[in-house]
């Protein structure tokens, strides 16, 4: 998608990952993903501090300054959504109020739209102040965070292994996939949503 249509626009910086030795997690970053609708321009999840290298490498390959983000969507706080947040100076950060936000990160509490075709939606189950970004670009796009951390949840239908209600997950999921055509999960590249070409 391209910036200028009228629309946002959608491109994932870096797709995060997940590595597992049998059910416990050892290792994770998040996908960092960038919309721009006009003058706005908004980075969801910042993945973890070590990934800082690659993500500025790849936002100068497209001309993508740092300083010109002017909105951060921490989907939540686990340290491989937020660890790269301070390299955005300019930029305003989001999550919501049940995580706890420190001091510098402004608190959501309900549905908020950030800029026309981007909404900021409660998606709770991962953890209470779980977020999902919905853009109604030329298709629509959620930035999921962990309340759809990778494809196999979609495809198994279940939901995060770490979850603080498994109803509350599940019910985000669903919320998640009847409006998507393009889920952008926690943790990998995007994937299209059955049945919504």
């Amino acid at each position: 998608m391209t910036a200028g249509t009228g629309v946002p626009s959608v491109r994932v910086i870096m797709p995060g990952f997940i590595d597992r030795d049998g059910t416990t997690i050892v290792d994770a970053s998040s996908t960092v993903t960038f919309v721009e609708f006009g003058k706005h321009r908004l980075i969801v999840d910042t993945g973890s501090p070590r990934d800082w290298p690659k993500i500025a490498d790849e936002m100068k390959s497209l001309g993508i300054s740092p300083d010109s983000i002017g909105y951060i969507i921490n989907t939540h706080l686990h340290i491989d959504h937020i660890g790269c947040n301070e390299k955005f100076r300019k930029a305003k950060l989001f999550a919501h109020s049940l995580e706890d936000p420190p001091v510098g990160i402004l608190r959501i509490n309900d549905r908020m739209t950030l800029f026309p075709g981007v909404e900021i939606v409660p998606t709770p189950g991962h953890t209470a102040g779980s977020l999902s970004v919905f853009v109604a670009g030329e298709r629509r796009y959620v930035m999921a965070g962990d309340a759809l951390p990778t494809k196999e949840n979609y495809i198994h239908q279940i939901p995060p292994s770490l979850n603080i209600s498994r109803k509350l997950a599940l019910r985000s999921m669903e919320l998640i996939l009847s409006w998507a055509e393009v889920v952008v999960p926690g943790h990998g590249s995007p994937f299209e949503v059955i049945g919504k070409k």
